[in-house]
């Protein structure tokens, strides 16, 4: 499976991206990104072989700051600014392969996942897959440990401080003690089980995300969704709380909505993953 790497233009940087092209393509093309503090290397190609071998093209990419795309924040994490790199990733294949949004499906996990809702809700996708996806950031907040949920805000609003100076304060993603942007009890080997060997991956994002995760709630807007919607909850996820997707889930009108027993981390490993590229084949030819 060979890629085409693009040099996506966005301000005063890029997005790099890989377009695997089929021979025989269908017409869709599948846009893909990782979660928070999460790049392509780190288990994606997996998924976009699979599709790859069902006909269909796949962009994968990494939001700026992150991975070989440039950043003038390295490992930034907003949700604005990555909701802009979505919108510049689809805007370069619409014009540059001349396809419309309703021969695009946005694959998001986790942070991206609440990224591909929120894009559903103010255009019509052919499809749209959310993995365990970030749905309410004040729910989310509510499974913070409680005795690090100040210190963390505190290093949040000294980041925030920072901004005019152009300096940064960081915290880790993961930590063993779950002082950390994530921090239910199976991040810190979850998230290190889905980094290659081969891949360096710095466990350090600006803190600022912590003061403002919490407005970030696409369940607000899962209402004006339009696309058929496949929604996958994990049962056991120590970050997002499965009631919240449910609740997020009814509110899409042309969705199927899957759950499995499992952790947030366990989209990458078996048996789940096998279980869920299965449920992602039958929703992909059914669209």
């Amino acid at each position: 499976m060979q890629a085409i790497s693009h040099n996506i233009p966005i301000q005063h940087d890029q997005i790099q991206a890989d377009l695997y092209v089929n021979d025989h393509p269908n017409t869709a093309t599948i846009v893909m990104a990782h979660g928070l503090g999460g790049e392509k290397l780190c288990g994606l190609a997996d998924f976009a072989e699979h599709y790859h071998k069902l006909g269909f093209q796949v962009c994968v990419f990494d939001h700026r700051g992150f991975g070989q795309s440039t950043g003038k924040i390295k490992n930034l994490v907003d949700k604005n600014s990555q909701l802009q790199d979505w919108k510049a990733v689809i805007d370069f294949f619409k014009t540059h392969y001349n396809l419309k949004d309703d021969q695009l499906i946005l694959w998001g996990y986790s942070f991206s996942g609440a990224h591909v809702l929120t894009l559903g809700s103010t255009a019509t996708y052919k499809g749209i897959i959310a993995n365990f996806p970030h749905v309410d950031g004040l729910a989310s907040l509510t499974l913070y440990p409680k005795k690090y949920l100040l210190l963390a805000l505190l290093k949040a609003i000294q980041d925030l401080i920072y901004i005019p100076f152009g300096k940064v304060k960081t915290m880790p993603v993961v930590s063993e003690n779950r002082f950390a942007i994530l921090a239910g009890e199976d991040c810190h080997d979850g998230y290190h089980s889905i980094i290659p060997n081969d891949v360096t991956w710095e466990n350090a994002v600006p803190a600022r995300i912590v003061a403002t995760i919490g407005f970030y709630r696409p369940t607000t807007v899962a209402h004006k969704i339009k696309s058929p919607t496949l929604v996958i909850g994990a049962e056991n996820d120590s970050l997002i709380p499965i009631k919240s997707t449910r609740k997020l889930a009814q509110k899409i009108q042309n969705r199927q909505y899957h759950e499995e027993n499992c952790g947030h981390f366990e989209l990458f490993h078996e048996p789940y993953k096998n279980r869920i590229l299965v449920i992602h084949t039958t929703f992909l030819k059914s669209l």
